[in-house]
């Protein structure tokens, strides 16, 4: 039975390895470190006075608003603003992936629906009183 030297030969006949030799890794760890300071040394003294402020928030800048020009903002009202921001999110809610307009608009009223009469039925059942049997053949705008 031949064992390299890093195991060792336990009494109930089994072999323990035993861990990697780490005596040359501090070594090794510090080396790199000194590397590491001399590159950013020098990357440093060749940048010479040249070398630009680091960026923050000091130095951004104004930047820009998302949407388009910032001009085209600047000369709109703040109720102007509130509604293109009000079209704008109608025109998102009505774009779903895969389903048509149509489909779209008739969802949003059964949702108004849905939820126009679940108020009423929580109002009935509040007052203790039951619910009139043509409710729910009611349109939107008629449970409104």
């Amino acid at each position: 039975l031949h064992l390299p030297t890093s195991c060792t030969v336990m009494g109930c006949g089994c072999v323990k390895a035993e861990g990697p030799d780490t005596s040359n890794d501090l070594k090794l760890a510090r080396q790199l470190q000194r590397e590491e300071e001399q590159n950013a040394r020098r990357a440093r003294s060749s940048a010479g006075p040249k070398a630009k402020a680091a960026p923050g928030w000091q130095t951004a800048g104004n930047g820009r608003s998302l949407g388009g020009e910032p001009t085209a903002e600047a000369n709109l009202s703040a109720e102007e603003k509130r509604l293109r921001s009000l079209e704008a999110a109608e025109r998102r809610q009505n774009q779903v992936a895969g389903v048509s307009e149509k489909k779209v608009q008739e969802m949003r009223q059964k949702e108004q629906k849905d939820a126009l009469l679940g108020k009423l039925a929580e109002h009935y059942a509040r007052q203790k009183l039951e619910m009139p049997m043509g409710l729910n053949a009611a349109s939107v705008e008629q449970l409104k």
